[in-house]
């Protein structure tokens, strides 16, 4: 086979066409690497290892691209680079990389363990979790959640504590068990959780007496005396209020009017 024509495309890449109709692109130093030069004679194989070593400084130029501004995990690079090469491919361009230091999983996890620290509200368990979907090695997991959970102390959990506390709208008690499960959500565990003070001078009454009337004007539709107490208390025991709270506040309640409960 025979080059007929070398073109010039954008960003120093080239067309090859060969005489027998067909073309490849190849970058410039693939070009004068293999001598890709108008009227030169390639035999079938030679022909056919060129362009397996053109796909493989392609696959290793685009892999370089991929981490040129962020760590790849390996999953994560064989994801990217399956649209265009076949798994050989892949798996020579792979072993590049790791050999130069370029694709290491050791490295990833534990800058993203220092990343979620940093710069997260999140914990050792949602990195549990984003490393096993990049299918990094168990060990390696193991090692990076156990030092990130050393580096949670009751500083991070309180200071997580506080934050959602200014956007409490309710019972003190409610507060304690939605943080617990956003908490969990996040990927602390019951030890983290454990760390928290919990000793906070919360004024809930507002926010109580808010809920009363909330609940009283929806249940006083339908319910009277006894009933609409009955429903009033099972509701606002619900939202984490205390049952001396509630009937304290029904104490002061006449009965008479509370059967007649005028809305205006």
């Amino acid at each position: 086979m025979q080059i007929k024509k070398v073109a010039l495309l954008k960003n120093s890449m080239y067309e090859i066409h060969m005489d027998d109709g067909t073309s490849f692109k190849a970058h410039e130093e693939s070009v004068v690497k293999y001598r890709l030069i108008p009227e030169r004679v390639l035999e079938s194989d030679e022909y056919q290892q060129v362009l397996e070593a053109i796909q493989y400084d392609q696959a290793y130029v685009k892999a370089l691209g991929y981490i040129s501004y962020k760590l790849r995990s390996e999953s994560e690079m064989r994801k990217y680079l399956a649209d265009d090469y076949h798994p050989e491919m892949i798996d020579r361009t792979i072993l590049r990389l790791r050999e130069e230091g370029y694709v290491n999983d050791a490295n990833y996890a534990k800058a993203l363990k220092n990343t979620m620290v940093a710069t997260t509200d999140k914990g050792p368990f949602a990195l549990e979790r984003e490393l096993k979907k990049h299918r990094i090695d168990e060990e390696i997991i193991r090692e990076n959640v156990d030092a990130f959970s050393g580096e949670v102390d009751a500083g991070r959990m309180n200071k997580l504590k506080d934050k959602q506390l200014k956007r409490h709208k309710g019972s003190y008690r409610q507060f304690r068990m939605k943080l617990a499960e956003k908490l969990y959500q996040k990927g602390y565990g019951k030890e983290h959780v454990g760390m928290i003070d919990f000793e906070d001078d919360f004024d809930e009454t507002s926010h109580f007496d808010k809920d009363f009337e909330k609940y009283l004007n929806k249940y006083r539709k339908k319910e009277t005396g006894h009933a609409l107490k009955q429903k009033l208390i099972q509701a606002l025991m619900r939202k984490g209020y205390g049952y001396d709270l509630i009937q304290e506040k029904l104490g002061g309640i006449d009965d008479e009017t509370f059967e007649h409960y005028d809305e205006t």
